[in-house]
Parts: C-alpha cells; sequence; structure tokens
C-alpha cells in the first residue's frame, strides 16, 4: 500500500473519531438535561421501536468487537496500513451504535414529555 494510501486512511480514522466524540458529547449532555422515561410506561408502538433499536445495536456492537480484536491480531502480523483500514471500520461501527442509543434515549424522552 502506498504512503498516500496510509495517510488517507489515518486521516480518516482522525475525522471518524472526532465525529464520534462529538456524538458521544451529544448523548451524554442529552441524557444529562433530560430524564429518560421509565420503559414500564411505553406504548407499544415506542417498545418494539426500543426493541428493535436494541437489537441492531448489538448486532453491531459484535460487529465492533469483531473488528478491534481483529485490529489487535493485524498489529502483530499486518501492516500499518491494514491497521488503519480495520480500526477505521471499528470507528464506524461505534458510530453507528451511538446513533442507534442517540435513537432511542429520544424516543425514551420524548414519551416523558408526553405524560
Amino acid at each position: 500500500m502506498s504512503n498516500f494510501g496510509i495517510a488517507i486512511i489515518y486521516i480518516l480514522l482522525v475525522i471518524l473519531t472526532i465525529y464520534n466524540i462529538r456524538l458521544n458529547t451529544k448523548l451524554f449532555k442529552l441524557r444529562a438535561t433530560n430524564m429518560p422515561s421509565d420503559p414500564r410506561n411505553l406504548s407499544e408502538e415506542e417498545l418494539t421501536v426500543i426493541k428493535s433499536l436494541t437489537n441492531e445495536k448489538r448486532k453491531w456492537a459484535i460487529l465492533s468487537q469483531i473488528l478491534f480484536w481483529s485490529s489487535l491480531i493485524l498489529v502483530i502480523f499486518g501492516s500499518m496500513g491494514i491497521l488503519g483500514f480495520f480500526l477505521d471500520l471499528y470507528t464506524v461501527t461505534c458510530i453507528v451504535s451511538n446513533q442507534i442509543d442517540l435513537n432511542a434515549t429520544k424516543v425514551l424522552i420524548n414519551t416523558n414529555k408526553k405524560i
């Protein structure tokens, strides 16, 4: 892999990491400023949405762990370019997982505001 390609991969990793940190901060602030409602107070439709988001998050979490451990193995056996690529993929799965958490939190907060 050329040095230019490796540089692009690591620049993308920095950009994705910054975006992930901003998304985590947004999620933290949303949870800190608004009290999510008790899941027992959810309607059937909202409960279905939360369950589907939880199942989807579980799938992304499994993929995230696979990519993370693959990255650790590639530290020993692979090149730095391939390591960066797998870390990019891992960061994307973390972003998707955080976005799912953000959506679930918004559903819980909106439910709380209705009550």
